[in-house]
Formats: C-alpha cells, structure tokens, sequence
C-alpha cells in the first residue's frame, strides 16, 4: 500500500529545503544564468520547477477523472518542454515567475490529496515533480550560492 501521509512529508520537507534556497538567492543574481552548465539562472529553474509541478497537478486531474494516458514520455519530449519553458522564462519579468511558485505547488498537492487511489503513475509524477525534483534544483542553487554540502 502507498504512503501517501509519506510521500506529503517528503515533498514539504524538499519543498521548505528548495523555498529556502531560492529565498537566499540575492535579488540582482536570480537572473544571473550561471546556475547550470547550460546558462540557466535561477529564475529560469524557477519557471522550470513550477512548469513540472503545474503539469503534474494537470497529470493527477486527469488520473482522477479516468483520462490519463500513460503513454512513454521519451526523453526528448522532456528535454523539448525543458528547452521550451526555458526561452518562456527568460524574457519573463521577475514577479510573474515568482507569483507562479507557489500556487503551481498548492494546485499539484490539491490534486495529489483529491485522488481515490494513489496509484504508481500517480506517485511517479508526484515524486519526479515534487521532492526529487526539488532536490535536483536545490542542489544546483546550493552550489550557485557557494554554500558547502550539508
């Protein structure tokens, strides 16, 4: 059986982590695009982690009504969407990206706690839009920041 009081506890616990880092980045650098090998800022994972999480809760809508198709999101889509939503940040104005954090997270929980049944599919988007894609991105701010590993 899934442990959905679990998987919520996990998901706050790298959500506070995540908040708390974007939250440490100075206001003049989180456009700075030396977050990542490819250019990104902090902004731009910003936009990129709230486009996962409002895709997700779109993802879970879906599983509840009965119309989620499961099928293989290859990982040239993925990188597509990444690629996609990147150009869109980049010539966002600060606000808009920040005002879209945390409702994209409130909507992707709200749809998680409203399923019946938590199924795999459901805990597999749940996880990789949630608590292990935050500690992805995290990690890359911990470095951006020049904090040491914990």
């Amino acid at each position: 059986m899934i442990d959905r009081e679990r998987l919520l506890r996990e998901e706050d616990d790298a959500w506070q982590l995540l908040a708390e880092r974007f939250d440490a980045v100075p206001e003049p650098r989180f456009g700075e695009p030396t977050l990542t090998p490819e250019g990104w800022s902090p902004k731009d994972a910003m936009f990129h982690v709230s486009g996962w999480m409002a895709d997700c809760g779109e993802q879970l809508t879906r599983m509840r009504a009965g119309t989620f198709d499961p099928g293989e999101e290859s990982r040239d889509a993925i990188d597509r969407q990444n690629e996609a939503w990147f150009e869109v940040s980049r010539s966002m104005p600060d606000g808009d990206v920040r005002a879209a954090f945390e409702p994209s997270r409130l909507r992707m929980l709200e749809a998680f706690r409203a399923l019946d049944e938590v199924s795999p599919d459901a805990v597999e988007w749940f996880e990789e839009s949630g608590a292990l894609h935050y500690a992805t991105h995290a990690e890359d701010l911990r470095r951006f920041l020049g904090e040491s590993g914990e």
